[in-house]
């Protein structure tokens, strides 16, 4: 890739990085939940390959749903589940979805007076009907909420408005009973703040104090997602370079290609569902009694065991303090390919 590590590795409020321009391009609120959504999409089939994942509008023209509820359309494609792992399909189909909306899915404003539709009480009653897979012991559920109406009954009056907000506030409650957690994502804009109306809070409980902290961490929930997760600065470590006479600057190291791996297995209890956590004993092969020191290892040398400790043999690997030294120069023709142990490793200066 032809890349200006300048570019890449200068800070991302600076405004002079093409990646921050661009992501500060007037886009609509439909547009930044689109876009987020498909960068999680493409972020999460590399990293959790096991998660399942469903799109649900609300506030539509078209309806699609297993409760054929007005106003709430799953967005899916064939061949897969409603609630399933993210497939190829669906990522490049949703890429496009913002310009095949209208005319596939369409919207209306938000609830209106004089009807009884309740666009949002219909959406949390069908995220929890595609929830309902799983146990709520064995898997993490959650409903990612996103909305730039942070009022969404004030056309509403009356009666009719208190029986709508109570009916929506039950629905949210049943889905938390069962375990299903509600994460609010607001959409606004710079010149118009999200209000944040308690009939909001109450879904997602917020309380007292809980909703400036709550303030002050959202807008890093999915603040400029288009560019950011695509040269994430995979920093590895820290080392100080040492040139000459003394002068030694701080850089950081950054890894430029590594395989993905699978995550790690975690071992359940059969009964209580609940993780093990494995112990290792050591027992003397001659009388079988429980060893209670640590073992050491030992070196046949001359028909003699030597031994030693680990940490005896972790300080005889230990042949420098780790920093980078400045040694000289050579031709880049001295560098062979032969001499690469590993995936290489990019050093940048620390602004530290």
């Amino acid at each position: 890739m032809d890349i200006d590590p300048d570019d890449v590795f200068r800070d991302d409020d600076d405004p002079e990085n093409e990646f921050y321009q661009e992501d500060q391009m007037d886009v609509s609120h439909f547009q930044i939940a689109v876009r987020s959504i498909a960068q999680s999409l493409k972020t999460q089939i590399i990293n959790r390959s096991y998660d399942e994942v469903s799109i649900c509008f609300f506030n539509t023209r078209e309806k699609k749903n297993l409760q054929d509820l007005n106003g709430v359309y799953v967005f899916n494609v064939p061949e897969r589940e409603d609630l399933d792992r993210p497939t190829a399909r669906l990522i490049k189909e949703f890429d496009h979805i913002e310009e095949s909306f209208d005319k596939q899915i369409g919207s209306k404003y938000g609830i209106l007076p004089g009807t009884r539709d309740n666009s949002l009480y219909n959406a949390l009653w069908a995220a929890q009907a595609l929830l309902r897979k799983g146990s709520a012991k064995t898997a993490d559920k959650r409903i990612l909420l996103f909305t730039n109406e942070d009022d969404p009954f004030g056309n509403m009056k009356g009666v009719t408005k208190m029986d709508m907000m109570r009916t929506t506030l039950q629905r949210a409650k049943d889905a938390q009973d069962l375990g299903i957690s509600i994460e609010l994502l607001p959409l606004s804009r710079p010149d118009d703040d999200f209000k944040y109306a308690p009939f909001l809070c109450g879904i997602i409980g917020l309380e007292g104090n809980d909703l400036a902290e709550f303030k002050a961490l959202i807008g890093e929930r999915h603040e400029r997602p288009a560019k950011k997760a695509y040269f994430q600065k995979a920093e590895s470590s820290k080392n100080y370079f040492i040139i000459a006479g003394g002068i030694s600057i701080e850089v950081n190291t950054y890894a430029l290609v590594r395989p993905t791996n699978p995550g790690a297995i975690t071992w359940l209890d059969s009964v209580t569902n609940l993780p093990i956590k494995a112990e290792r004993s050591f027992f003397c092969s001659d009388t079988g009694a429980l060893l209670q020191e640590p073992p050491k290892l030992f070196q046949t040398y001359k028909n003699e065991n030597i031994m030693f400790s680990s940490n005896e043999l972790s300080e005889i690997k230990r042949v420098s303090t780790g920093h980078l030294r400045l040694q000289g120069f050579k031709p880049l023709s001295c560098l062979k390919d032969y001499h690469n142990l590993r995936p290489s490793t990019f050093i940048f200066p620390s602004d530290e």
